[in-house]
């Protein structure tokens, strides 16, 4: 029997001993010695032996427990934790178990036991005992509140910080459930995610929640619960984190009351706000700034991009690149001019300013705040004072010309006059110089006569302040002035296209509009080219809602960069034609701009020439 029992210790990897105490030896299974990394022959069979592997701090230990089997006569087992060296130097852990089995009264003879390496065992208790230390240690002297919750709602325990938060006692709070200190508006919200963390839908929860102090105040938290399950996965218990953050939500409502009265008082002056969040990439415009393009809230989410979209495509790599540069912090502040798409498909001009007013960790700009103010009708002021100005500047350039020849040419036909009159005063003059003389003043007489009609005819455009007007047919005028012009057509072989739609009537000055006409095709006859075949084109056009039309020639063109300047002005010439007076143009410009609109001229030489007439 006694050898079965050996055989199973064997097998359970322990190694027995037997010891006989009175013959000091001892008997150690090749089991016990290949524990600690011995052959059987290594090791004598001799408690000397024995008391040499085990660990010296350990010894008076097992003498004590070894003292107290004696001294009971067995009934306190001999069974002891120690450490015991391995041959190759490290520790083991030992669990020594034994009994003595014969006595000599009450002197023991003989004993029995074995040996069982537990060190695995140890690890894993120290391991868990560290932990445990730790997660004492954290969840006691944590920063923030940490509490262990029942799945009924009951603390089971909690930690010095939260008892410090609430004010309570950790006694107190181990009699209260988490539902008694809850805000009453946000314990549905607590509930229904504790809820889903059970049903395993989700397996934490995070929210922002308002707990009620011992003494009645109110204090705004961040809770973070997590639900701890057993290996069946039964809900064991919650372990929840509370952080403070009232005085963060305090500073947050003072900010938004500060928002609101910022909002009011801007919008109350008719501008609108943006609040541009670049952390979430999100953007909120409000209601003012919606409604002065024509949109409702609902017509803008909080994605950006949709009020760039709007912006007039001429103005928005501009409108980009100021708010790009402003983050970059290339520009100290932002501003920018652009005109914004109305839903009624008009465009407005919208001044629009911002500034950071969060950075991140980084010091980055995280937030912008800015407004949106319609400036269109300044703008259109500012379109109406140019254009005033260009008219004003027009006219006083046109003054400026016409008092420098009516002073140029009537001086030079007054000098001419006197130097003939004082000829003919002459005695010496003969009958046949006076003849001659006669004939040079009748000349120049008729040269005076056709200056004075110029000039009169240039006053009479500009200080007629009525000008008749009525209904007129462009196409009509067009063939009018083709049909006058027909010899001089036929005689160069011009090839005339005429594109003028049918029935584009006009309210305009029938005098002036032919003769506009007429100035213009009779110009192109004139200045056509000699080397090749010659075409005028004309053409009709609306931009902005003004008509117009174009007339357009392959004929020699004209310098621009040599006499632009000059082109309008009144007896400038420019090709050497013997018949050209320089009145035409002069004329024209005149003529059309007394009726509010423009010309323009795009040519150059051996390439023909467009003028283009912005009629209305």
């Amino acid at each position: 029997m006694e050898n079965i029992y050996k055989i199973i210790l064997e097998e359970t990897l322990a190694g027995y001993w037997d010891c006989y105490l009175q013959e000091d030896v001892v008997i150690l299974s090749a089991a016990f010695k290949a524990m600690f990394g011995y052959q059987d022959n290594e090791l004598e069979n001799t408690t000397a032996t024995w008391a040499k592997l085990i660990v010296p701090e350990d010894v008076a230990r097992m003498d004590a427990c070894l003292k107290e089997h004696y001294d009971s006569r067995g009934l306190k087992p001999f069974n002891i934790d120690v450490r015991y060296r391995h041959k190759n130097g490290s520790v083991l852990w030992i669990n020594t178990t034994g009994r003595v089995i014969e006595w000599d009264n009450n002197t023991p003879v003989r004993m029995v036991g074995c040996h069982i390496d537990i060190s695995g065992k140890k690890q894993t208790e120290q391991t868990l005992e560290i932990s445990e230390k730790t997660f004492r240690n954290a969840f006691e002297y944590s920063p923030i509140g940490v509490v262990l919750v029942s799945v009924g709602g009951n603390f089971l325990q909690v930690n010095k910080s939260i008892c410090e938060l609430l004010g309570y006692t950790a006694e107190e709070m181990m009699t209260k459930t988490f539902q008694e200190i809850t805000h009453p508006d946000d314990l549905e919200a607590d509930l229904t995610l504790l809820q889903r963390t059970l049903d395993k839908e989700i397996n934490s929860y995070k929210m922002e929640k308002r707990y009620l102090k011992k003494d009645g105040s109110i204090i705004w938290t961040l809770l973070h619960v997590a639900l701890v399950r057993d290996k069946s996965e039964e809900p064991l218990y919650f372990v929840s984190q509370i952080k403070d953050i009232t005085e963060r939500k305090h500073n947050e409502q003072l900010l938004r009351e500060s928002e609101r009265r910022w909002i009011f008082a801007s919008e109350g002056s008719g501008g609108g706000i943006w609040d541009l969040d670049l952390v979430n990439n999100t953007i909120f415009h409000s209601k003012q700034c919606l409604s002065m393009i024509g949109l409702d809230e609902h017509d803008f989410s909080n994605i950006p991009g949709q009020w760039t979209a709007l912006v007039h495509p001429d103005d928005r790599e501009k409108y980009v690149n100021d708010v790009k540069d402003y983050i970059d912090g290339k520009t100290g502040m932002y501003t920018n001019q652009h005109r914004v798409l109305c839903k009624d498909g008009t465009y407005k001009w919208i001044l629009d300013r911002g500034k950071v007013i969060e950075y991140d960790k980084n010091n980055k700009p995280a937030r912008i705040i800015g407004t949106h103010t319609d400036i269109t009708e300044q703008k259109q002021q500012e379109q109406q004072l140019r254009e005033t100005l260009n008219v004003v500047s027009g006219q006083n350039n046109r003054l400026l010309n016409f008092a420098y020849i009516v002073s140029h040419n009537l001086r030079t036909h007054a000098s001419n006059f006197k130097m003939i009159m004082d000829v003919l005063a002459d005695p010496a003059t003969s009958e046949e110089e006076k003849k001659e003389l006669s004939a040079h003043l009748t000349r120049v007489s008729d040269q005076l006569n056709e200056t004075i009609t110029n000039l009169n005819e240039v006053v009479s455009i500009q200080t007629n302040t009525d000008i008749q007007k009525s209904e007129v047919d462009l196409l009509t005028y067009f063939k009018r002035a083709i049909a006058l012009l027909n010899n001089d057509i036929s005689l160069y072989g011009i090839d005339i296209d005429n594109r003028i739609p049918a029935d584009k009537a006009l309210v305009y000055s029938p005098a002036y509009l032919e003769s506009i006409i007429l100035n213009l095709v009779s110009n192109a006859i004139k200045y056509r080219t000699a080397t090749g075949q010659p075409q005028i084109i004309i053409d009709y056009f609306v931009e902005n809602g003004k008509q117009g039309f174009t007339v357009t020639d392959n004929g020699i063109g004209i310098d621009l960069k040599k006499h632009g300047n000059d082109l309008f002005g009144m007896y400038k010439t420019f090709n050497g034609n013997r018949d050209a007076r320089g009145m035409g143009l002069f004329i024209t410009k005149n003529q059309i701009e007394a009726m509010g609109g423009k010309i323009e001229v795009d040519s150059e030489p051996g390439r023909g020439t467009t003028f283009k007439v912005y009629l209305t």
